[in-house]
C-alpha cells in the first residue's frame, strides 16, 4: 500500500502544481487573462474524451501500471516543451499533456481493489492523498514560481512526474478479475450503461460534475483575487493549500462516521457546504482571511472525494470499475476545462464575481444531483 501511496502521491503533486504553474507562466509572459484560461482549460478539456476509452482498456490490460507511468512521462516531456516554447504554443502543449489526464485521479483509484486489505481503509488514505497532494502542490508552484520563476515550477512538475513514473513501474497489483465482455467497444457501453443506469452512482456523478464547473474557474481567477487583495498573487497557492488543509483535517476527523449514510447523500451536504463557504470569500479583507476562509470551507466539506470514490466503489461491479472510475474523472476534468474557459470573460467583471459563480454552481449541482435520482434507488453492484 505504502508504494502505491508514494507513486500516486508524486503523480497528483506534480498534477496539483501544473495549473496555477501554467497560469503563472502565461502572465509572466503575457499577462493575457484570456490565454492563462485557454491553457487551463486546453490540459483538462481532452479528458473528456480520453477518459472513458482509457479507463475501459485499462479494466482489460494485463498491465495497467505501464499505462499509469506512461501518463507520468508525457506530462515530463510536456511541461519541459513548455518551458521551451513560445508563449502561443502553450496551449498545444497543454492539450497533449491533458489526454492522458485521467490516469492520474480515476485510474489509480481504480487499481485500490487489487492492493489487497481493507478496502475502506486503503481508500480512506487515497482520499487523504488526494487531499495532502492538492495542499503541497499549489503552494509548492507558488513558493517555488515566487523564489525562482514559473519556469522553475515547471521543471519541477517534470521532476515529479519522472519520479512518480519510475515507482509506479515497481508496484504489484492482485490479478485482475477476467472481463464479461468479449471487446473493448462492449465493455465502454456496458460501463457507460452502468454509469447512466444505475441512479445513486448517477446522481453522485452528476453533482461532482457540475460542481467542477466551478472549481474550475479558481485557479484562473485566484491570483487576480489575491492580487486584488493587495498581495503577491503567487500567494494564490497558499489559499488553495490552505482549502485542502481543512478537507484534509475534517476526513481524518470525519471518516469513521461516514459509513453510516449513504455516500451521494453525504455528497450532497458537502457540496451545499462548499456553496456557503466560496461565497464568504468574497468578504475576505485580506490575503490572510481569505487564507482563513478558505480553511473553513475545507472543513465544512471535507468528505466529498471520499464518498464519490466509495460510491463508484458501493454500485459498481469489479470488471467496470476502470472505466467507471475513470469515465467519472474524466467528466470532472471536462467539466473543470469549462470552468477555467469561462473564467476568462468573467475575470473582465472582477475576480469577486467569479468566486460568486463559483458558489452559485454548488448549489446548482446539489439540484441536479437530486434531480437525477428518483426516490427508488439501486442496490449496491
Amino acid at each position: 500500500m505504502w508504494r502505491y501511496l508514494t507513486s500516486a502521491g508524486l503523480a497528483r503533486l506534480a498534477d496539483e502544481m501544473v495549473l496555477l504553474a501554467v497560469v503563472f507562466l502565461v502572465q509572466e509572459r503575457t499577462d493575457s487573462k484570456m490565454l492563462a484560461a485557454v491553457t487551463a482549460a486546453a490540459y483538462t478539456l481532452p479528458s473528456i474524451l480520453s477518459g472513458p476509452l482509457l479507463g475501459a482498456w485499462l479494466d482489460r490490460t494485463r498491465r495497467p501500471l505501464i499505462a499509469l507511468a506512461g501518463n507520468q512521462f508525457v506530462l515530463a516531456t510536456m511541461t519541459l516543451g513548455m518551458v521551451l516554447s513560445p508563449a502561443p504554443w502553450l496551449p498545444v502543449l497543454a492539450l497533449v499533456s491533458g489526454v492522458t489526464l485521467p490516469m492520474t485521479s480515476g485510474g489509480f483509484t481504480s487499481m485500490l481493489p487489487r492492493l489487497g486489505g481493507d478496502l475502506a481503509r486503503v481508500t480512506a488514505y487515497d482520499s487523504m492523498l488526494f487531499s495532502a497532494s492538492a495542499i503541497v502542490g499549489p503552494a509548492a508552484a507558488g513558493v517555488v514560481a515566487a523564489a525562482w520563476s514559473p519556469t522553475a515550477a515547471m521543471v519541477v512538475i517534470a521532476g515529479l512526474a519522472v519520479a512518480g513514473g519510475v515507482v509506479t513501474l515497481g508496484l504489484r497489483l492482485a490479478a485482475p478479475r477476467p472481463s464479461l465482455h468479449d471487446s473493448l467497444l462492449a465493455a465502454l457501453r456496458a460501463g457507460t450503461a452502468h454509469l447512466v443506469r444505475m441512479p445513486p452512482l448517477r446522481a453522485a456523478t452528476v453533482t461532482s460534475v457540475v460542481s467542477f464547473v466551478g472549481f474550475g474557474m479558481l485557479p484562473v481567477a485566484l491570483p487576480w483575487l489575491v492580487q486584488g487583495l493587495g498581495s503577491d498573487r503567487e500567494l494564490a497557492g497558499l489559499v488553495f493549500a490552505a482549502l485542502d488543509l481543512g478537507i484534509l483535517v475534517s476526513v481524518i476527523v470525519l471518516r469513521p462516521y461516514l459509513s453510516r449514510w449513504r455516500p451521494e447523500r453525504i455528497l450532497f451536504v458537502t457540496t451545499g457546504l462548499y456553496a456557503v463557504s466560496f461565497a464568504a470569500w468574497t468578504l475576505a479583507p485580506d490575503v490572510v482571511w481569505l487564507a482563513a476562509l478558505a480553511f473553513l470551507a475545507g472543513l465544512a466539506s471535507g468528505p466529498t472525494l471520499t464518498v464519490l470514490i466509495t460510491a463508484r466503489q458501493r454500485y459498481t461491479p469489479a470488471d467496470l470499475l476502470g472505466q467507471v472510475s475513470t469515465t467519472g474523472a474524466s467528466l470532472k476534468i471536462g467539466a473543470f476545462s469549462l470552468g477555467a474557459f469561462a473564467a476568462g470573460p468573467l475575470l473582465f467583471h472582477g475576480p469577486v464575481t467569479v468566486v460568486l459563480f463559483v458558489a452559485g454552481i454548488q448549489l446548482v449541482a446539489v439540484l441536479a444531483g437530486l434531480a437525477s435520482q428518483p426516490a427508488s434507488v439501486g442496490s449496491p453492484a
